[in-house]
């Protein structure tokens, strides 16, 4: 290992051309909050028209640059308006998305640029200093004293921008506070176009700089498409957080020394692995809490919630396994009508693009962690594939070795998941593909000194899959196993409770979930599923390499399965038709390629976000309509129908050592430097209904989240039935029975009423990822029993008819009775009810009082509930407790916490008026609205799409 001034010149200078590149970075991340992974690939796309106009129209070097810098900046500008702008609203990752097809497009753009086979075609990029240097063995030309003239030029202007000119104050306070800043007067729209159209001229000089010391020639792809650049960039912009453009600097020399040094001393396979590893760290060190996407990651297609009734109909009940079936039958007649070599390749690359795509719908469509490197899960297959192979391993018995490699990896890349989500986690899988096309695929365990390796085709089970047709028959049977084993997957608590955790990941761990094992289980079953389709990939090439598994295939895999319809079986299916059957047709033509990847997720994101699957679920909606017209039966809801009056009660076994539910002794919280809690204490009895009341910020629901474990006291203890949980995180809380209502009631958007009600039941029969995807009978058994015992809880509550409704689609109040209703069906006998009203009508908040109590009946259970509504916490409580800024001021029966002097000064007020309102308003011990048959009528809740 050597380090010399050489090396030390050469990575400051490749460490300058970075951080003008990670500058443009942390301007559109400041002002979209995302990472443009187009970023690159529009610098590439103005550096190729500047080597067109130099080398082939003869046109003066400086000219050209300013002529393809207004044309980056233009680009730039009009990505902003075209794609930026219409999905601003969206998740941080659905535009991070967006960026990746604006990045195909972009290179099908720069594929398009007429090449002059005689002059331009084959010349190294041009470069315009004629002068040269010598600095020991080093060699410096014109590329060099370019990036030591431009450089600092550029970075100087930028800070002069950024903070001594209007422009620059105007940038800045979009960024820090857009809402503020557009109540000052400032448009925002326009200072976003702005930033996008210099983050365009920056990247443009930063490929015409980097071009000419990479070595690149006109009319070749540039370096600067591929991701290994992009992630230099960002490991430069993740120096400074993605907000500091002179700590970004820093990176970047540091960056570009890291990359002499280790391609001096170990090649560009150590580069990447190095860059990698930079990368990791910086995430998780700088990158932990800084993320402001809070919103879920979900472009899954909607269909219109089906009735009971229409259920009953045989043909469409079995609609889907009709379709699919047709499809097997097509697929299986493929290679018999269409039946060349090259024609069976295509097919069977098909049927594995889909497997990958399978793969990628349940770690990104059902967990929520955006994969950008899915594909080396695929080269990793292949490699271990091939290693085993070579070593005499039966093939399939190495397909199965490489399955469990490729859930081990998965869990390894998985582990920063636990500590960043987002924009984030996705660089690092971005990384990890990069990182192993590069040098983990490369190690001589896999190719034992060759560059190459081999896979030969033999017999299996008496198969003969040497013969083209016969293979892809083997890959057909290895599909339709993944396909049921996923889609039957999806149908149980397994997938339900990954879903919760992306979807609410709070509420989904007072069911008793664990966030984390959900989020890793995700991981393995994809990296499994991944790197079986990578060891079928290996008999079908039969000889690769490598470079063979590029990280973009990784971006390409997504693109795909969101074009088909992220987070559906069939989605994965038909996005590998889209992507790679298309080109096929154009003889794998790479503009079509791109063209169809790239154009075909813009468009859908834009204006079909649910993909090719939405379209298909227009149809079905369609026959929904046209048979809820036509149909005359009973309408009547068979799980509605059922009346039951009383409800089971669940007998089961809590953890705890005696009777008190809860003890809070001298509680502090605090939160930087504010202090939310201070010396609290509180102690609910069995069976009571305790009341806790304060103004806003009076630390009530920071009081009810350190109970739950959302919060970590900073002293004092929580006591659950006799336990010390103070460190006990949330979902070991649920062993003690506990249950919550939080004030927003989101719930699981995506799902449906009946399957958040099963997501509750996790809580007294979890489920196994193995056994549920596998079907086994102690899974089909507690599916079963869940099932039932939900439908007696919708009856029971008069929410049959939601059953099948998405949560996302009921209003606020119908939210409210399904949420209270998980209490039921998860047995909680804790509840914590945090404004269990909000949002509520007040002629709907005036049932909730009895319903509640009734619950608590039903359950045997424990109540402490915070909520506004005075006269109604008043009515139901059996004591009360009241907060000011954090302290309790007063504790006792309703009346005499009312009366109190320190409870009407610091929260009702001086006005008597406002107390004796409790008087009134509420009946006292009504019982809930019932229906003729004794069933609850859900509140009056609106109609599902409701907004009340």
């Amino acid at each position: 290992m050597t380090f010399s001034i050489e090396i030390l010149i050469l990575g400051l200078l490749r460490g300058l051309a970075y951080a003008v590149l990670a500058a443009g970075l942390v301007l559109v991340y400041r002002s979209t909050k995302v990472i443009n992974f187009a970023h690159g690939q529009l610098g590439a796309f103005g550096a190729a028209i500047l080597g067109k106009l130099v080398v082939d129209l003869q046109w003066n070097f400086f000219v050209a640059l300013a002529f393809v810098l207004v044309i980056g900046g233009a680009v730039g500008a009009a990505l902003e308006v075209l794609i930026v702008r219409r999905l601003i609203r969206s998740s941080q990752l659905v535009l991070l998305v967006g960026t990746i097809g604006a990045a195909q497009l972009l290179l099908v753009f720069q594929l398009l640029i007429p090449n002059d086979q005689g002059t331009g075609f084959g010349v190294r990029f041009p470069s315009p200093l004629p002068w040269t240097a010598t600095v020991g063995t080093l060699v410096l030309d014109s590329s060099h004293f370019m990036v030591v003239f431009c450089v600092p030029i550029v970075l100087l202007g930028l800070w002069y921008l950024l903070t001594q000119t209007r422009i620059g104050l105007l940038l800045r306070a979009s960024a820090d506070n857009a809402d503020a800043a557009e109540l000052a007067g400032v448009s925002t729209t326009q200072i976003s176009t702005l930033v996008w159209a210099l983050a365009g001229v920056l990247s443009t000089l930063t490929i015409v700089l980097i071009n000419p010391l990479q070595g690149v020639f006109v009319g070749v792809p540039s370096i600067a498409l591929g991701p290994a650049m992009l992630l230099r960039a960002v490991a430069a912009a993740q120096f400074g957080r993605l907000q500091s453009v002179p700590l970004t600097l820093v990176g970047g020399l540091f960056v570009g020394v890291l990359e002499a040094f280790t391609l001096v001393n170990r090649g560009s396979g150590a580069t990447d692995a190095a860059i990698f590893v930079l990368l990791v760290v910086l995430v998780l060190l700088r990158a932990r809490g800084s993320s402001t996407d809070v919103q879920t990651w979900s472009l899954a297609p909607k269909a219109r919630a089906v009735p009971e009734y229409l259920r009953e109909v045989a043909w469409f009940r079995n609609l889907g396994s009709i379709v699919g079936g047709t499809g097997l039958v097509v697929a299986v007649l493929l290679p018999i009508v269409f039946s060349t070599s090259s024609q069976t390749f295509l097919f069977s690359r098909v049927v594995l693009f889909a497997m990958v795509g399978l793969s990628v719908t349940v770690l990104t469509g059902w967990a929520g962690q955006l994969s950008l490197g899915q594909f080396a899960f695929v080269g990793l297959g292949s490699m271990t594939t091939a290693a085993l192979v070579a070593k005499g391993v039966p093939f399939l018995s190495a397909v199965g070795y490489s399955a469990v490699a490729g859930a081990f990896a998965a869990v390894l890349i998985g582990f920063p998941a636990l500590r960043v989500s987002g924009l984030y986690l996705a660089l690092t899988t971005l990384g990890f593909a990069v990182f192993a096309r590069g040098w983990l695929l490369q190690l001589d365990v896999f190719l034992d000194g060759d560059t190459v390796a081999t896979v030969p085709r033999s017999t299996v089970l008496g198969f003969d899959l040497t013969s083209s047709r016969t293979y892809y028959y083997f890959c057909l049977v290895f599909l339709v196993a993944a396909i049921l084993m996923v889609r039957r997957l999806r149908s149980t608590g397994s997938a339900r409770s990954i879903i919760a955790t992306r979807e609410n990941e709070q509420a989904a761990a007072s069911k008793g979930i664990v966030p984390t094992a959900q989020k890793l289980q995700a991981f393995a079953f994809s990296g499994a599923l991944a790197a079986t389709a990578g060891s079928l990939f290996a008999g079908l090439r039969v000889t690769f390499s490598p470079a063979d598994f590029e990280a973009t295939a990784s971006i390409d895999v997504v693109a795909m399965t969101v074009i088909g319809g992220l987070g559906t079986v069939a989605g994965a299916v038909l996005g590998a038709l889209y992507v790679v059957g298309i080109p096929a047709l154009f003889n794998d033509n790479p503009e079509v390629a791109l063209f169809s990847s790239g154009v075909g997720l813009l468009l859908l994101l834009l204006y079909l976000p649910g993909g090719l699957m939405q379209l298909v679920y227009f149809a079905r909606d369609a026959i929904v309509r046209k048979l809820d017209a036509a149909f005359t039966g009973d309408r009547q809801s068979s799980v509605d129908a059922a009346g039951i009056t009383t409800l089971a009660r669940p007998e089961l076994a809590f953890a705890g050592t005696d009777d008190v539910p809860l003890r809070v002794e001298k509680l502090d919280v605090t939160f930087g430097g504010l202090q939310a809690v201070k010396e609290m204490d509180l102690v609910v009895q069995s069976g009571e209904i305790v009341g806790l009341i304060g103004s806003n910020g009076a630390g009530k629901s920071t009081l009810m989240n350190a109970v739950s474990g959302y919060v970590r006291p900073s002293g004092g203890r929580i006591v659950l039935y006799g336990d010390d949980v103070t460190s006990y995180p949330t979902h070991a809380r649920s062993a003690y029975g506990v249950g919550r209502v939080f004030q927003d009631a989101r719930l699981f958007p995506e799902l449906t009423v009946r399957e958040v009600l099963m997501v509750a039941m996790e809580a007294v029969d979890p489920s196994h990822l193995v056994p549920s995807a596998l079907a086994l009978p102690s899974s089909i058994i507690s599916e079963r029993a869940k099932r039932s015992a939900v439908d007696d809880h919708l009856s029971y509550l008069g929410l049959g008819r939601y059953a099948d409704t998405p949560v996302s689609d009921l209003s606020t109040g119908t939210r409210r009775i399904v949420e209270l209703a998980g209490l039921l069906a998860q047995g909680a006998r804790f509840l914590l009810l945090d404004e269990p009203t909000a949002g509520v009508a007040q002629r709907e908040a005036e049932a909730f009082g009895p319903l509640i109590k009734s619950i608590q009946a039903d359950l045997g259970a424990t109540v402490l509930i915070i909520e506004h509504d005075l006269p109604l916490i008043l009515s139901m409580s059996d004591r009360v407790y009241c907060m000011s800024a954090g302290v309790g001021i007063a504790a006792g029966l309703p009346d005499e916490v009312r009366n109190d002097p320190g409870v009407i000064a610091a929260y009702l007020g001086t006005d008597e008026r406002a107390i004796n309102r409790s008087d009134s308003g509420h009946a006292n011990g009504a019982t809930p609205r019932r229906r003729a048959a004794g069933r609850r009528e859900p509140l009056q809740a609106a109609p599902a799409g409701g907004s009340k």
